[in-house]
Parts: C-alpha cells; structure tokens; sequence
C-alpha cells in the first residue's frame, strides 16, 4: 500500500464522521487524563474493548485506515490497525507504521492486532532491527513474541535477538526491557530454548542493573509456571 493522503468522496468523508461521533460518544474523560501526556494529538481515553466494537462495524480498507492514521488521534491510529487490510500490506508498510508510532501502546496493539497476522510476518523483524525508528527494537522484539505465541515450532529469527538482545537491554529503555521480556517468556515456553532462557535469567538476576533483575523475575515466573511446547 502506498502512503498517500486519498482524496474524500462522500462515502469515505461520511464513514470518518460515523467514526468520530462513535469515539466522542465513547469519551471516557477520567481514562484520558489517567494515561497522562500521550505524544498523540488528542486522546479521548476510550477502552480498547469499545474500540474493536466501532471498528466491527466497517469491513478493512486501506484509504478509510490510512485516514485514520493520519489524523493522528490515539482512537484513530488504533482503529487504523484494526482496519488495515492485512492482505494488502507489505514489509514497507510495516516499516513506516513503526517509524511513525510515538507510544508503546501502538507498538503493542500493532504486534497483536496487525502485524503478527499478515502473511510474511516472520521475515519482517530483522528488517525492524534494522530501521533505526524510534520504536523498531521494541516492535521487532514484540512481533517476535506474538509469532512464537502463535507458532508451534521456534522460528528462524531466534538466534539473531538471543545473539543481540543483552546489548540492547543495556541500552536502558523501560519499554524495550518490557518487549524483549515478552520474548523471552514466549521463547523460554519452548522446551527446546527453556535451558537456554533460564541460563539468561540466572545471568540477568545477578546483575546490578535493576530493570535487567526486573526482566529476569519476569521471565523465570513466566517460564516456571506456564505450559511449555514441544
């Protein structure tokens, strides 16, 4: 899909005014100023949940999701990557909705809800390692998890974020120590990769860095109670 701004026709220009009516009918003021300053233009502070439901109510259509992602709200952008169609969306589409994303909540919703389900998927995170966005190392560690999530083998990109990812905890952002511990528990649930995992923990644990013990508790419950996988 090409990044343009589309023209609006009728049809399009009412399915966007439907939309915000919904958000603004959906308006939780106490949920907008409990998420703080957000680097969105406005934030209208509608549950997730509300959200999918508006959403339900349009078939995926790349110029009606672009709209939305442009106008730059959070409950736009969000309802964007509940409507991209994922058959239409290339590793380049991927690639510039990372590098436009300035919260980790899009990142996760992204990974969850869009990215993990298009065809190609498990080819693009070595691409986001290399983008050098804003939020492509979180991304691309978050992708990861969900496509173990979803997998019932370990995948070809394993070996390139073990090899990487203790330098990249050291790197001392909050929000991609959260996405390379989601990785971990996924790839830890593996039977083939837990001693692996559990060998990372015990390293991390005696660490004098704080968020690296934060990860390695995370993971070891995760890992330890969790059903494993073949």
């Amino acid at each position: 899909m090409e990044h343009v701004f589309f023209p609006f026709d009728a049809e399009l220009k009412n399915e966007l005014d439907q939309i915000k009516l919904a958000i603004q009918g959906e308006q939780n003021g106490i949920g907008s100023r409990s998420m703080g300053a957000m680097a969105y233009k406005k934030n209208y502070g509608v549950p997730y949940p509300s959200l999918r439901r508006i959403a339900a109510n349009y078939q995926p259509d790349a110029k009606l999701a672009n709209c939305l992602w442009n106008i730059g709200y959070r409950e736009t952008m969000l309802l964007a990557l509940l409507l991209f169609p994922k058959d239409a969306m290339a590793e380049s589409d991927v690639q510039r909705l990372t590098a436009e994303m300035k919260e980790m909540e899009l990142a996760e919703f992204a990974c969850r809800d869009l990215f993990c389900l298009l065809p190609g998927a498990e080819n693009y995170v070595q691409g986001l390692l290399a983008q050098g966005a804003d939020f492509s190392l979180e991304v691309a560690y978050l992708l990861a998890a969900r496509l173990l999530e979803r997998s019932d083998r370990p995948l070809a990109f394993v070996t390139v974020l073990t090899d990487r990812m203790e330098a990249d905890l050291l790197l001392g952002k909050a929000s991609l120590a959260k996405a390379i511990s989601n990785f971990l528990k996924q790839l830890g649930l593996f039977n083939k990769h837990t001693a692996q995992v559990m060998a990372v923990v015990d390293h991390l644990s005696k660490s004098d860095n704080m968020q690296l013990r934060w990860v390695a508790e995370e993971v070891r419950t995760e890992v330890e109670y969790s059903n494993h996988k073949d």
